[in-house]
């Protein structure tokens, strides 16, 4: 990408192209037009996905349709997994607009398969005329996300449109360098970071209490010593040096901090499996740890917090992440998530119960004002029709189930890649970053419902409460989905928007079975 971006830079593309145009004009007349149009369309990863098996996991595949319910591609069934990667494409070919379906089932090997999630992508060819590949993380409308990739073929006679489009190439495949790297290491940070690594390191400190016994000794001194904790990450802590040594002599550094930032998300994946058991209406045959455990599982998330945020002995200077990135939503969830831990299920079902009240509230005030902004737009419109679609409208129906809304998709900009005077300072980062902080932040503001719900899946008593807020969430789920068609047909109303498909897209059909 720099040797790219430097080359640019030595050509003068812009300027190049600037040229070309003045001199040959716009080929507008030369462009031949389609009726057909061949989309690529990759199922990538999913991510924090609903678990539906006793186990605490599913074995997930996806199922892709288009709004009339004809089957486009089904993948292979990922077993055990909450963030499975199934990689696969196919092509499919349009004469128009296509509402995308994704249906995500937990395959089982008897009865029917139990539902997941579900999310939709509208492939427009007007939105991808650029001919450049994009990818789309897409909220599921109960929880969790799906990563797709989509793309348009075809080529533009552009200078410009080759730059763009190698650049683009090469950042999807740092990207998917990524995640095959990390998910390499992340098999070593889930075996260490285990629940038998906790009753290994416990039954060393039981062994020397009943030796004491046995010597007829007194002592009240603690049973695991802090260096026998600290100890107990040693080999995940030289693991991470080797490897980071190795990467340190090819990566650039945004790579590699890149990298780093990915595996701090395994190691609080990792430990949030060590305190509770993934989000779901059923309860689960995970059972809670116990003071000690627990004393020794934070522990161990400040020795790996202190680890990544490497500093300078001398100069003070942050070496690893930056205390901001590493201090995420995630992060303090399972900070919050001590204070919780041990309290009564009552207690616990009475703070669910304010924090599910709480966010119904917030819900329908955001919705309001969304209504009162789809009104608004809907009236500017009628006004001054323009003629460039908002992105608001490139995706058809909008993600569910998170808090990104409409307008605010969470990813790149979804327009043609506009060069400054260099490829990789065209998009604005600084607008990416201010949005990503403030969305930070106002996860961290926010109670965490889930977690409550999470522990009370390891009280058999809680049962009945579980199976009412399931209720509950669909209920609201319903009610979102029905808002964001009625804002999206405002908002298209007078342009000859798309049709709605509201029953194909939300009515649960029969489920697939074996």
């Amino acid at each position: 990408m720099q040797v790219l971006d430097k080359l640019g830079e030595r050509m003068n593309v812009d300027a190049c192209a600037e040229i070309l145009n003045r001199v040959d004009g716009p080929k507008q007349s030369a462009r031949r037009r389609t009726t057909k149009y061949v989309f690529t369309v990759k199922i990538v990863e999913g991510e924090d996905l609903k678990a539906c098996d006793p186990n605490g996991y599913s074995d997930p595949y996806v199922v892709l349709c288009d709004e009339y319910q004809k089957r486009l591609h089904r993948t292979r069934v990922i077993n055990r997994n909450l963030n499975p990667r199934w990689d696969e494409a196919f092509d499919i070919t349009v004469d128009g607009p296509l509402n995308l379906i994704a249906t995500i089932w937990d395959h089982d090997m008897i009865g029917d398969h139990d539902f997941v999630g579900r999310t939709s992508l509208k492939l427009d060819p007007v939105h991808f005329g650029d001919y450049l590949p994009r990818e789309f993380w897409l909220d599921l409308d109960t929880q969790g996300r799906v990563l797709i990739r989509a793309s348009m073929e075809g080529e533009r006679d552009d200078i410009q449109f080759h730059f763009a489009k190698a650049f683009r190439h090469l950042k999807r495949t740092e990207r998917d360098m990524v995640r095959a790297v990390t998910s390499k290491l992340s098999m070593h940070i889930n075996l260490l970071l285990s629940r038998e690594s906790l009753r290994g390191l416990l039954s060393k400190g039981i062994t020397a209490s009943m030796a004491n016994l046995w010597k007829k000794r007194q002592s009240h001194a603690p049973s695991i010593t802090p260096q026998e904790v600290e100890e107990a990450l040693r080999p995940l802590f030289t693991y991470f040096d080797e490897n980071f040594a190795i990467m340190k002599q090819t990566l650039t550094d945004a790579t590699m901090m890149a990298v780093m930032t990915r595996l701090w998300k395994e190691v609080l994946l990792a430990i949030e499996n060590l305190l509770v058991p993934p989000l779901s209406d059923k309860p689960s045959l995970q059972k809670p740890l116990t003071q000690a455990e627990l004393d020794v599982t934070y522990r161990w998330l400040e020795l790996l917090y202190d680890f990544f945020n490497a500093k300078d002995h001398e100069s003070g200077e942050v070496l690893g992440i930056p205390a901001d990135i590493l201090k995420s939503p995630k992060w303090h969830e399972l900070v919050s998530l001590n204070f919780f831990y041990f309290d009564t299920s009552e207690n616990l079902i009475r703070t669910s119960e304010r924090m599910a009240a709480a966010n119904a509230q917030r819900a329908q005030q955001q919705a309001q004002q969304a209504q009162q902004q789809a009104h608004n737009h809907h009236t500017s419109n009628s006004i001054n029709r323009l003629s460039t679609p908002s992105s608001s409208n490139m995706l058809g129906v909008p993600s569910l189930g998170g808090s990104s809304g409409i307008g605010n998709v969470p990813f790149g900009s979804l327009g043609t890649i506009r060069r400054g005077k260099s490829i990789m300072m065209n998009r604005n980062l600084g607008t990416m970053r201010k949005a990503k902080e403030e969305k930070r932040k106002e996860a961290q503001a926010d109670p965490s419902d889930d977690m409550i719900l999470r522990i009370l899946r390891m009280r058999p008593e809680a049962a009945n409460y579980l199976k009412e807020r399931q209720r509950q969430k669909e209920r609201m789920t319903a009610s979102r989905a029905a808002a964001m068609i009625l804002r999206q047909s405002v908002s298209q109303g007078l342009a000859g928007g798309g049709p709605a498909f509201g029953g194909a897209l939300y009515g649960r059909n029969s489920l697939p079975s074996r």
